[in-house]
């Protein structure tokens, strides 16, 4: 399972703050490990605007809405809550969605 794609993702069950329902995630675990390991990092993709820089990114993926990447919703998903590839983010958003990873999660 490749870093950078877009899976819909099952996120139920969900208590508020988290996010729900079936919706669209970014993997952001690392290729290799989500070869090996029974479940994968997402970070869950929103189309409530606008972008807030570094908890929420754009991010542009062909055949999706325009999406925003919800950095505080990183979790931890087996992958039997993956139901189907949806597309895969560019290099460049990827980059942008590190740099916001870091800064959300550094000190």
């Amino acid at each position: 399972m490749k870093r950078g794609t877009i899976w819909w993702v099952n996120l139920e069950p969900a208590s508020p703050p988290e996010f729900g329902k079936l919706r669209p995630a970014v993997v952001v675990s690392n290729s290799i490990q989500n070869d090996h390991l029974a479940s994968v990092v997402v970070v869950p993709l929103s189309t409530r605007a606008p972008e807030i820089w570094p908890l929420r990114l754009a991010l542009e993926v062909p055949g999706l809405k325009p999406s925003f990447a919800v950095v505080p919703g990183i979790r931890q998903v087996a992958k039997g809550r993956l139901h189907e590839a949806a597309g895969l983010a560019s290099a460049a958003s990827i980059a942008r969605l590190d740099e916001a990873l870091a800064v959300y999660l550094g000190d």
